[in-house]
Parts: structure tokens; C-alpha cells; sequence
């Protein structure tokens, strides 16, 4: 069953395959500044192609100006495809890092990690950076349990979409008689 697409300002996920080449982040993001979208989380990734690298930003605009966003971002000759994905319609895996005191090391901290599936990234003389991998609802379930005195910092960061990882060498077809070989 879909939902209804509604047409005030909502989150969505926007992936874009491109060649990588400078200036591109700046005239996207150019763009999306014109109409006054909010970006609020933005990852460039490689890809396995040499030069095709894959831009995913989480970015919040009316929906029914979307397929208007999309045709003007494909027609930069740079960009191959650009795809969105409605709110709700895909988990969102992100990275969050949390810095907490060497003060919390114990055993509840360790049985913590466990439960929610976190790991030890760093450890510092006076504190330890805890990684967890998962949705925005999981990692914030994690910082409410770390939340208090001893939680010196928090980000998130890495926004995926699983399902925007096409197979890429069927989605750009080589010319091999156009190769030449020196």
C-alpha cells in the first residue's frame, strides 16, 4: 500500500551518479539553494567505476517540486542518473560516533555496546569513541543511554541507501569499438 505523497516540505533521499569532476558538489548544491531546500545530510562515495563517484543527500523540499529537482540536477552533463527516495520508503543506515569518559568504562558499559551493537573505535587517554551503524531512531536509542555527564560528544554522519548500490556496468555501457588501445 503507498502513501500519500504529500506536497509540504518533507525529508527525502536524493543518489546521484556522476563523474567526478570539480565543481559538480557546487552547482548541485547550487541548485538546491535557488528554491531554499535544506540539506541536512550530504556523503560522496566512489564507486567501483574509476570516475563515477555516487552523491546522496538527505535534503527537505516541497515533494511536488521533486521530479522538477531531479530533471535539473540529470540535465548537469556530468550527472548519468538521479533517483529519490520518499520519506519512510528506505532505512537509512548513518554512522554515529560517541565520545564518552574513560569514567564509564565498566562492565555496564561493555554489556551496553553488546545489546545495541556498537563497537570501540578509539581510545584516548581520557575517553573512549564508541561507532554504531544504523537508522537515525537507533543511534538516538544508543545516546539516550549514553546521555549524562559523562557523553562528551556525539555526530552521525554516512548516509546510505542501500538500494540506490545499482549493479553500475550495466547502467553505463562501455562502446568497445570506441576503445583504442595505443
Amino acid at each position: 500500500m503507498k502513501t500519500p505523497r504529500p506536497t509540504q516540505n518533507d525529508h527525502c533521499i536524493i543518489a546521484i551518479y556522476s563523474d567526478d569532476k570539480k565543481g559538480l558538489l557546487g552547482q548541485i548544491l547550487d541548485i538546491l539553494n535557488r528554491r531554499s531546500y535544506t540539506v541536512g545530510c550530504l556523503n560522496v562515495s566512489r564507486t567501483d567505476l574509476s570516475e563515477i563517484v555516487l552523491i546522496t543527500m538527505e535534503v527537505k523540499l516541497p515533494l511536488n517540486e521533486l521530479q522538477t529537482l531531479l530533471r535539473k540536477i540529470e540535465k548537469i552533463i556530468e550527472v548519468h542518473h538521479a533517483i529519490a527516495y520518499m520519506p519512510g520508503e528506505q532505512e537509512l543506515n548513518k554512522v554515529g560516533f560517541y565520545r564518552v569518559s574513560n569514567e564509564l568504562m565498566d562492565d555496564d558499559l561493555w554489556l551496553l555496546l553488546q545489546k545495541y551493537g556498537a563497537t570501540v573505535s578509539k581510545i584516548f587517554d581520557d575517553s573512549v569513541v564508541i561507532q554504531k551503524t544504523g537508522t537515525d531512531s537507533d543511534l538516538n536509542e544508543l545516546y539516550n543511554r549514553l546521555d549524562g555527564e559523562y557523553l562528551l560528544s556525539f555526530c552521525k554522519s554516512g548516509l546510505i541507501v542501500e538500494k540506490s548500490l545499482m549493479q553500475l556496468d550495466k547502467y553505463f555501457e562501455v562502446d568497445r569499438e570506441m576503445v583504442v588501445v595505443a
